[in-house]
């Protein structure tokens, strides 16, 4: 039989010992609870060192009573403690001829000092501090033969604990800070990513918005405008044949079979972020817009095509797809707003930095805020398409009657994109 070993749990794809996740629970179980933490270790310290400084007398369970208790406050009042345990120490220097074992309680309010004060200068005092006890140290309580060899050896040896000490506060200390500014980054980074996938999320959904509604709103007119004219000539008309409605019924089932086949693109994309990501954009020809304009013929309304071969041939489809859409929409504004009489004229050329679309109809006109009631509606959402690709739009009344729209699209730009 197999021996099973300690399970180990995972970390961000890397194995971990239950040491380790022990070790990082007491971690954070202590820095929640600092002063519990501080307030035990007083205790404990006093227990063993403070206790056993009767060795040196009433006066030497006193003195390390009252240098050791104040290390409950150790980390909120650091400096204070700094200067407590500085005239403490002299005290002791004066009345006990030997050291103590609560002495130990120095070196944790150096360490302390070291590793919780921001200010330098407060630290630097901790150290001189600490160097200037050991010399102290070192000669009062040096003892004979040999007194001053004895003393010099003790000052250093205790120089040295006192400097390591204080180093490896202001390591801990750099630590500390460290993994604060790391933690705010961190913070900040969330923070930004979840601001950029809302913002993805918010185009992502103008956008859909917006390809739904010229989709929607092109594919409608049409049948309204056939099912309109479907439900005169069979009121009226006589005789009203079955060429009539075949070609009325045929028409909007065309438009609307269409209409389903890319709304469910638009879905499509929305289910597949990669494909939304697609520079290339969806496969447009020069047939898309002759289709187009077949099914807007169909709707009763004239139109007058002159298109350039080369902007379906030689531009992005970046650039072929904002010109289906402008012509689309446009057309679909001449159907509802011009008038029965209207007719439409559309020109599509290619010049060396761009292409120009423009949409001309004779009809009766309108006022331009009627279409763009909403962003992402009308000529707001041909604006808002061609931005995107460094484009601009100019729509308006025309001098002469009826309304035009003339759009830019910068092709140099997307050629090196």
């Amino acid at each position: 039989m197999a021996r099973l070993g300690p399970v180990r749990r995972r970390h961000g794809g890397r194995a971990v010992e239950p040491s380790t996740v022990l070790a990082a629970r007491a971690d954070r179980w202590s820095r929640a609870r600092p002063l519990l933490v501080d307030g035990l270790l007083t205790g404990v310290m006093w227990l063993v060192f403070g206790v056993s400084s009767v060795l040196g007398g009433p006066a030497g369970l006193v003195v390390g009573t009252v240098t050791i208790l104040p290390l409950v406050m150790r980390r909120r009042w650091p400096a204070a403690l700094l200067a407590w345990s500085a005239a403490i120490f002299v005290v002791q220097l004066v009345v006990l001829p030997i050291p103590l074992p609560a002495n130990i309680a120095q070196a944790f309010v150096i360490y302390t000092v070291a590793a919780h004060v921001p200010s330098l200068p407060i630290r630097l005092c901790a150290l001189g501090a600490g160097l200037a006890g050991s010399l102290a140290a070192g000669f009062r309580w040096s003892t004979e033969p040999d007194y001053t060899r004895n003393a010099l050896v003790s000052a250093v040896f205790l120089a040295v604990f006192t400097g390591l000490i204080w180093l490896i506060g202001n390591v801990v200390r750099g630590r500390e800070t460290n993994m604060r500014a790391l933690s705010e980054a961190y913070a900040r980074l969330e923070e930004n990513s979840r601001q950029r996938e809302r913002f993805l999320a918010q185009r992502e959904r103008v956008a859909a918005a917006r390809e739904i509604h010229d989709i929607v709103a092109h594919s409608l007119t049409v049948v309204i405008v056939q099912a309109d004219g479907a439900e005169y000539a069979a009121e009226h008309a006589q005789p009203w044949d079955r060429d009539q409605a075949r070609t009325a019924l045929a028409t909007i089932a065309r438009t609307a079979r269409t209409a389903l086949t890319e709304v469910r693109g638009v879905i499509d994309v929305l289910r597949d972020p990669e494909a939304a990501d697609d520079p290339a954009g969806p496969p447009v020809g020069l047939a898309d817009l002759e289709q187009l304009v077949a099914a807007v013929r169909s709707a009763g309304l004239p139109v007058e095509v002159h298109v350039d071969p080369a902007v379906f041939e030689r531009t992005p489809a970046a650039v072929r797809f904002a010109v289906l859409r402008v012509v689309r929409e446009s057309l679909t504004n001449v159907l509802k707003h011009a008038g029965s009489q209207a007719v439409a004229r559309v020109a599509v050329e290619r010049a060396p930095q761009a292409v120009r679309v423009r949409i001309d109809d004779d009809g009766v006109g309108r006022a331009v805020g009627v279409v763009a009631a909403a962003p992402g509606h009308g000529l707001d959402g041909m604006r808002e398409r061609l931005r995107a690709l460094d484009g601009a739009l100019m729509a308006g009344p025309r001098p002469g009657g009826g309304f035009g729209v003339q759009a830019t699209i910068p092709v140099a730009v997307q050629d090196r994109r």
